[in-house]
């Protein structure tokens, strides 16, 4: 056999060296790159599944915002419909005055309504930007760990913030 293996060319000294060269560079990349991505990629998985379900949140949020606001237009509406029965009895002079009364209080509720469901989204999107901007600062400190001081690294996170929040939303 190992006259076999001499005759191949093969050199037990240097397939030992090789090999143990081999499980030294595998342990050191295993430590110092597979590890540090593998971590990175989990918190940057778990972030986007928090902002997953913070825009879930806020869409169940404005879902019941607008239901909310639905169900104040019905009760507006009911109340108004009793007071055009009322102003019917009182008389066809006061009928007119009574039903537009009774329109700008549902328009003024929807009007409500709908601003309160603005709130809740604006406070969602904030929500996502703060969040937004530890994930983006954790991004650029592993890609540019060698460049910019903390004070540049601030402001291009900062910069990218605001690109972000003045991008077209589609």
């Amino acid at each position: 056999m190992s006259e076999l293996l001499h005759n191949f060319g093969v050199d037990w000294k240097l397939l030992i060296a090789q090999a143990v060269n081999f499980f030294v560079l595998l342990l050191v990349l295993w430590k110092f790159a597979y590890k540090p991505i593998l971590e990175v990629f989990r918190t940057r998985r778990e972030s986007i599944a928090q902002g997953l379900r913070d825009a879930e949140e806020a869409s169940q949020r404005l879902t019941q915002a607008e239901k909310i606001g639905e169900e104040k237009i019905t009760v507006a509406r009911t109340e108004a419909l009793g007071i055009v029965n009322q102003a019917e009895a009182l008389g066809r002079t006061r009928k007119e005055e009574i039903l537009q009364e009774a329109t700008d209080k549902g328009d003024a509720v929807l009007a409500q309504a709908r601003q309160g469901a603005m709130e809740e989204r604006l406070k969602a999107e904030e929500a996502f930007y703060k969040d937004a901007e530890g994930l983006l600062r954790a991004g650029m400190e592993h890609i540019l760990i060698a460049l910019p001081p903390e004070a540049r690294d601030r402001e291009l996170t900062r910069r990218a913030i605001a690109a972000l929040k003045t991008a077209p939303k589609s």
